[in-house]
């Protein structure tokens, strides 16, 4: 062979290569097929949330209404391959409209943009002589964000209405335009951290990403999952026990196969001091997080359930002390929100050289890091962060935080959201919530309430919207959507234009949806926590503006536990990289304080006594040959749940509630 020729075989392999890693095109009809489902999934999602009572699927990590539409589109696009494969969508394509979907249905989901949409009247609706509201706060509220008209609110909260009625959406279109434009800085900024940390957890740290392995393995037909015999094994399992369970709905002499939590509960089996402070202890078996907790690190499944029980002797040590008395002790909130702490400090620390590279990147200096291939350049995201940032602390300035307190609070939630951001990254646990644990209760209660004005109050009061739970929180589900991104080779840019246009849509049909069916139903009347959330912030504005005295020096007890919690995942994080298959994880020690968990540590522990024993016997050929059969738990029970729930809301009749609380 001549040297020419030699040269140009080379060319070509080299061409070759660079093709193989050439991003997958994604054609515009992806994004028109995503925003054309985003609508009715956002109305599916609001209407089983709030008004049938479950399933509630954006409180799992792993969204089953997502995971449903992914599988009907896989199917139509087996029928579109055999016309044409030109027809068929791409895995890059499919899991851009998975992406886009999942983005706006966190938006819609139980803890966020619903949650907004109680704030908006209910002052106004429920302010009466008694409680004096009119008063008191009423008058520092923001009026240009709320809607004041009790006429309007009527057919809002008692249904048989319209909201395109005698001009009812007139008085929403402020409000929800400004309150809008807030969620989408808010989400903006987290997608510009998301940047900067991606190719940190991606290409450095090679972490798993445990909720995306689902998806992956649906839409990659090199995983031959749809042909796998163990995956229909699992399928059919959990299919078949939740449609045992629909079918005794409808047909009572149906046995059915409980394995819920309604009806399971331990606390009634110690009623005795000091056992019963144990408080609630449901126990359940969802296959679905039996399935999800076999993808979980071993030593996280571990600690989910170690330390789950821990709470529990904690709370029950402190009523053998009885120190019960003192309110919220033993303060286990305040020790998850210090691990949580301590979780970002410790990776902020460890991954201090790539921030210095990143750093270095953006004010243009010599980096060893190229951003080339980044949803957007690190300079532009650590510029529409800080920018970003800023907008919002103006925005609550705006509502009357003072702006000490307008830099702490956006801190504190940033740090939450980037600890859940990597949580989820790592390790994939099935649920995370964090209740009562954002900067308006950690502020109040940690510093107190006597250095604080009416404008802080009102300030703090309206970040509990989207700080009440963390469980179907965005910013995990925007890198996850770039972790996918990854996976098929597909264009980053192309990824962010994708959500962050699902963002948008997705915030505006949630508010639709919200306000149509409160009309509709009522969201005092037919609603399930059609306002309750709202009851709880304003609630606590009320007594914070009646009863100051009560809270105003700082709960040292809080701040201790905060500390102690803070610590000892610090602790932990240490012994990790200084005992071989140390078996305790500083995560699994944060989550394990919340209140989801008292729904999955069952199902957990056993996940985890499932994945040991298999690696023990079988080793990892045999972990990796079982994790189709998981696949299929959670398919199975996802696709029977929404399809429950589908033929319920069509027919307007009760139906079976796979997950819910």
């Amino acid at each position: 062979m001549s040297h020419t020729e030699i040269n140009a075989t080379s060319e070509d392999r080299r061409t070759t290569q660079d093709s193989a890693k050439k991003p997958g095109s994604i054609r515009l009809r992806a994004f028109i097929v995503a925003l054309l489902i985003i609508p009715f999934d956002n109305y599916w999602v609001i209407i089983t949330e709030k008004v049938y009572k479950g399933p509630y699927p954006t409180i799992i990590s792993l969204f089953a209404n997502c995971v449903f539409i992914l599988a009907i589109l896989i199917a139509i696009n087996t029928a579109l391959a055999r016309i044409s494969k030109r027809l068929a969508f791409t895995s890059g394509e499919l899991l851009l409209i998975y992406t886009m979907v999942a983005v706006a249905a966190s938006l819609a989901g139980h803890d966020m943009v619903p949650c907004l949409v109680m704030f908006l009247g209910y002052p106004w609706r429920f302010a009466t002589p008694d409680n004096n509201w009119m008063n008191t706060f009423v008058p520092y509220l923001p009026k240009m964000l709320s809607v004041t008209d009790l006429t309007v609110l009527k057919g809002f909260y008692e249904g048989q209405s319209s909201l395109y009625a005698n001009g009812h959406w007139k008085a929403w279109v402020r409000p929800v335009a400004l309150w809008s434009a807030f969620t989408m800085v808010l989400f903006y900024v987290m997608m510009c951290i998301n940047t900067l940390v991606r190719k940190q957890w991606t290409d450095r740290e090679r972490l798993t990403f445990p909720i995306v392995q689902l998806p992956v393995a649906m839409t990659d037909p090199k995983t031959n999952l749809w042909r796998n015999k163990l995956m229909w094994i699992g399928f059919g399992i959990a299919f078949t026990i939740d449609l045992i369970n629909g079918l005794a709905v409808y047909y009572p002499a149906i046995p059915g196969i409980n394995l819920t939590i309604v009806g399971h509960d331990l606390r009634p089996l110690m009623t005795s001091k000091p056992w019963n402070g144990i408080d609630w202890m449901p126990w359940s078996m969802y296959p679905f997080v039996v399935g999800l907790g076999y993808l979980l690190p071993a030593d996280l499944s571990f600690s989910c359930w170690f330390f789950y029980l821990m709470w529990k002797v904690q709370m029950v040590v402190t009523r053998a002390m009885a120190r019960d008395a003192v309110p919220n002790f033993p303060f286990i909130r305040h020790q998850a929100f210090g691990g949580y702490v301590g979780i970002i400090l410790m990776l902020t620390w460890s991954g201090k050289a790539y921030l210095k590279q990143v750093w270095l990147r953006i004010i243009g200096a010599k980096s060893e890091l190229d951003d080339s291939d980044e949803p957007m350049s690190y300079r532009s995201a650590a510029a529409g962060a800080a920018i970003g940032f800023l907008a919002l602390c103006l925005f609550m300035r705006w509502i009357g935080l003072s702006p000490f307190l307008c830099i702490i609070a956006f801190l504190i939630y940033f740090i939450l959201a980037t600890a859940i951001a990597r949580m989820r990254a790592e390790l994939g646990p099935p649920v995370h919530d964090l209740h009562f644990s954002g900067p308006d209760y950690m502020i109040t209660t940690s510093g107190g309430l006597g250095n604080l004005s009416r404008g802080d109050m009102v300030g703090l009061t309206y970040f509990y919207w989207f700080n009440r739970a963390y469980r179907g929180h965005p910013m995990p589900v925007g890198i996850e959507g770039m972790k996918m991104a990854q996976e098929t080779r597909s264009s980053q840019r192309t990824f962010m234009k994708g959500i962050m246009i699902a963002a948008l849509v997705g915030t505006i049909t949630a508010f639709w949806a919200f306000l149509h069916l409160g009309y509709q139903f009522g969201t005092g009347a037919k609603f399930y926590q059609g306002y309750g959330f709202a009851r709880e912030a304003f609630g606590t504005l009320d007594s914070w503006w009646k009863h100051p005295s009560m809270l105003e020096k700082p709960n040292w007890g809080a701040n201790t536990a905060m500390v102690g919690g803070f610590l000892f995942c610090v602790l932990l994080g240490y012994l990790r990289t200084q005992i071989f298959s140390f078996p305790f994880h500083p995560i699994g020690y944060a989550i394990s304080g919340s209140w989801s968990m008292n729904l999955v540590w069952l199902p957990i522990m056993v996940a985890w006594l499932l994945k040991v024993l298999t690696l023990k016997f079988g080793g990892l050929r045999l972990y990796k040959t079982a994790v189709p059969f998981f696949f299929g738990l959670i398919l199975g029970e996802m696709t029977i749940g929404c399809i429950w729930s589908l033929i319920g809301i069509t027919f307007k009749i009760p139906y079976f509630s796979f997950w819910g609380a």
